[in-house]
């Protein structure tokens, strides 16, 4: 099974030969596997054998005599081009491919008003805050979907709602105005492909959102921080309806810790997290300088020994040598 395969199968609930797998590196990481290897070319992802590859298509930087609300720049023909074919050669080696991140449609409102701005516009003016939501939602229809079409096997957008114990506003108010955003990609990308699977992104406590994001057609959540909100519950609870992608505490397993707390933390996840598939295994964050470089290797690690099926969470007799794979 290659990782396409085995992340499109765990996406249909169905258990793979192993848990796929991914991580988001820190810059210095990356400069640490180059000197190890005393090779300026060597690659994170293809060398500790990720799944999941992204695909990235610039926008143009907002020049600075234009104010940020006024510049809603579309990707380029020939960078969507560049994507096609970049997409076309991962997917010929068998990985599977996701969108780049460019913000939720919250984020961007906070980007252009800033947060104080952004969260009394509604209150204060509705019918303005109405139509510049209309704006960005209009503008991430025609990013996202340049990515579905370019043939992306995840489109990954998303939203940072929650906070490390709560929600940043009210249920209520997200359905009231981010909800229906979020749904209007949601339906426009699966006009373009109906196959797509669409990841939804929220860092922080989540729990209270995802009956919603259930109800819209989301996928995927990722990042699913663990520190936040209680992974066992997910499963249990949401496990059937939504796939997860992430949940390796960056902050809890990862951080000031032990080789040998690493292996135990990622162990313990994927024995909650894997069993009838809908897990994608990765750390919850981008990798920061607080997570040492021996602790992305017993992360590696501990996927190779704990990660197949049918009993992840297990140890793996047949488990090769390092790097994991």
């Amino acid at each position: 099974m290659n990782s396409r395969e085995r992340v499109l199968r765990t996406l249909e609930h169905r258990e793979p030969d192993r848990v796929p797998f991914n991580l988001r590196p820190s810059e210095e990481m990356r400069a640490r596997l180059r000197a190890e290897q005393n090779d300026p070319e060597v690659d994170f992802a293809d060398f500790f054998k990720h799944d999941i590859r992204s695909v990235w298509t610039p926008l143009p930087a907002c020049p600075p005599d234009v104010p940020k609300c006024d510049w809603v720049p579309r990707p380029a023909p020939d960078d969507i081009a560049i994507s096609v074919e970049y997409t076309r050669r991962l997917h010929e080696r068998g990985l599977a491919v996701a969108s780049g991140y460019h913000m939720g449609v919250f984020e961007h409102a906070k980007d252009w008003f800033g947060d104080f701005e952004t969260l009394t516009l509604p209150f204060d003016d509705p019918v303005r805050f109405e139509k510049e939501l209309e704006r960005i939602t209009e503008w991430k229809l025609d990013v996202y979907g340049a990515y579905v079409k370019v043939g992306v096997d995840i489109v990954w957008i998303g939203d940072d709602l929650g906070m490390q114990r709560n929600l940043i506003m009210s249920p209520e108010h997200n359905r009231r105005w981010y909800k229906p955003c979020h749904l209007r990609m949601v339906e426009h990308f699966r006009r373009i492909r109906p196959d797509v699977r669409i990841a939804f992104h929220c860092c922080g406590f989540v729990t209270t959102l995802i009956p919603d994001l259930i109800e819209i057609g989301i996928d995927i959540l990722e990042a699913v921080q663990a520190e936040c909100i209680d992974i066992r519950l997910l499963k249990r609870e949401f496990g059937r309806d939504i796939s997860f992608w992430g949940g390796v505490g960056a902050q809890s397993v990862l951080a000031r810790t032990t080789p040998e707390q690493v292996m135990e933390g990622v162990r313990k996840t994927l024995e909650i997290m894997s069993s009838g598939g809908g897990y994608i295994a990765a750390p919850c964050h981008t990798l920061t300088s607080e997570v040492s470089w021996e602790s992305a290797i017993a992360f590696h690690q501990a996927i190779q020994r704990y990660g197949a099926y049918p009993h992840p969470g297990t140890r793996n007799a047949d488990a090769g040598g390092y790097p994991a794979g």
